[in-house]
C-alpha cells in the first residue's frame, strides 16, 4: 500500500509537470545594439519571464519555463521589441527575416503560426495595393477582404486546440465580430485552451460587451467628479434625461477634435432634456481640471481613477479605445453608440426631436439603433 501511494504520488508529480512548457531559443543578432536580451509576457503589466546575455558575437541562448500556452515577446536592453514568438516545448532559433527584422521558428507551433501569418500579410499586402482610381476597386476590395476573411477563419478553425488558434481570435478575428458571435467562437475551442488565462480574460472582455450593447440598460458605475466629490451614474442616467456618456481625455487628439461638435450638440440640446457626462481618462486631475475651464466644457466631468483594485467605468463599458460614446434613453437604455461628427447631430434630432430617421451607409449599426427604439 505504501508502494503504491509512493508510485501514486510520483504518478501526479509527473503530470504536474508535465504541464509546463520549456522554453529554449537561441539567436544572433545583426549588430552590437545590445548587450542583454529578454523574454516577456503581457498580463497587464509587462512582465520578464526570463533574461539571457548577449555574447561578443551577438549570440544568445534562453531558457525558462511557463505554466501556459502564451504568446511572448523577445525584447532587448534598450527597450526594442525583436520578435514575437508561440510558447513550445520545441528548441527555437531566431532568425534574421526576408523583409526585415526577425523571427522564430523551429517548432511546429511557431512554424505553422508564421506560414499562416505569411498568407495574411499577402492579401494585406494585395488589399493596400488595389488601384483605387480603378472601376472595379470595390470589386477587388470585397473579393480579396472575403479571402482574408476565409483564410483567417480556416486558420482558426484547423487550430482550436493550440495557441496558434488563441492568438488569431483575440488578436484578429473578433476585431468584426459581434458579442455573440464571439460567444460562438470561444465555445468551440477545446477545454484546455478556454481555460487559458489569456481566454479567460478575453471570456470577460465579451461578457462586458454584451452588458453594454445597445437595448441594454446602462451600467451604473462610481466616478469622482472634476471637484473632488463621488458620485454615480445612476444619479445621471434614467432620470427622464437622454445622457451622452462620453468617454475621452485631454492628450487624446480624435476626441479633442470631437469638442466643437459636443459643444454644438449641448448648446442646440441642454434645454431639451439632454445631458452629456464626460469621463476622462486622465491620470492628471489638474491638467483636466484647466482643460474644461479653458474650453468651457459646462457640462458634467467625472474623472475615471479607480482605487486599486477596483474596475475603471472604461473596463465595465468594454472600452477599449477613445474616444468612444453611448447614448442613453430616459429611462436608462443604451440606444446607440460611437456617435460621430455630424451623426451626433443628426442622432439627436432623430431621438430628442422625433425626425425621421435617415441612414448614413457607413453607420450601419446605428440604423439598428432606430429600428430597436422604436419598438
Amino acid at each position: 500500500m505504501k508502494r503504491a501511494i509512493v508510485t501514486l504520488c510520483a504518478i501526479i508529480s509527473f503530470v504536474a509537470c508535465s504541464r509546463h512548457i520549456n522554453i529554449d531559443i537561441e539567436g544572433r543578432l545583426l549588430d552590437n545594439a545590445a548587450s542583454m536580451i529578454y523574454l516577456v509576457v503581457e498580463n497587464g503589466t509587462l512582465d520578464t519571464l526570463a533574461s539571457a546575455p548577449i555574447t561578443d558575437d551577438n549570440s544568445f541562448r534562453l531558457r525558462c519555463k511557463v505554466e501556459q500556452p502564451t504568446v511572448a515577446f523577445l525584447c532587448d536592453d534598450n527597450g526594442n521589441a525583436i520578435s514575437m514568438l508561440l510558447t513550445e516545448s520545441e528548441p527555437l532559433t531566431l532568425r534574421p527575416a526576408e523583409k526585415g527584422g526577425y523571427t522564430v521558428e523551429g517548432g511546429p507551433i511557431n512554424d505553422k503560426y508564421n506560414v499562416t501569418m505569411r498568407q495574411l500579410s499577402d492579401l494585406a499586402q494585395q488589399i493596400m495595393n488595389i488601384d483605387q482610381s480603378s472601376e472595379t476597386a470595390a470589386e477587388e476590395y470585397e473579393s480579396l477582404m472575403a479571402k482574408y476573411h476565409d483564410a483567417l477563419s480556416t486558420a482558426i478553425t484547423y487550430n482550436l486546440d493550440n495557441i496558434i488558434g488563441v492568438e488569431l481570435f483575440i488578436q484578429q478575428e473578433s476585431r468584426s465580430m459581434t458579442p455573440e458571435d464571439m460567444s460562438v467562437r470561444f465555445a468551440q475551442f477545446s477545454p484546455q485552451m478556454q481555460e487559458l488565462k489569456q481566454m479567460q480574460q478575453f471570456k470577460h472582455y465579451i461578457d462586458i460587451l454584451e452588458r453594454s450593447q445597445i437595448g441594454k440598460p446602462f451600467i451604473d458605475a462610481e466616478a469622482m467628479t472634476i471637484t473632488g466629490e463621488m458620485t454615480r451614474l445612476s444619479d445621471i442616467c434614467g432620470k427622464g434625461k437622454w445622457v451622452l456618456l462620453d468617454f475621452w481625455a485631454t492628450w487624446c487628439g480624435p476626441c479633442l477634435e470631437e469638442m466643437p461638435q459636443l459643444k454644438k450638440a449641448y448648446a442646440s440640446y441642454a434645454l431639451m432634456d439632454f445631458e452629456i457626462c464626460g469621463i476622462s481618462l486622465d491620470p492628471d486631475i489638474d491638467r483636466l481640471r484647466g482643460y474644461v475651464a479653458q474650453e468651457k466644457l459646462l457640462w458634467k466631468n467625472l474623472i475615471d481613477l479607480p482605487e486599486e483594485g477596483a474596475t475603471s467605468v472604461a473596463e465595465l463599458y468594454g472600452v477599449t479605445a477613445i474616444p468612444t460614446n453611448f447614448l442613453i434613453s430616459p429611462d436608462g437604455k443604451i440606444v446607440a453608440r460611437d456617435l460621430r461628427g455630424e451623426d451626433l447631430i443628426h442622432q439627436l434630432q432623430h431621438f430628442i426631436e422625433g425626425e425621421e430617421f435617415c441612414t448614413y451607409p457607413q453607420l450601419h449599426n446605428n440604423q439598428d439603433v432606430g429600428e430597436k427604439s422604436e419598438k
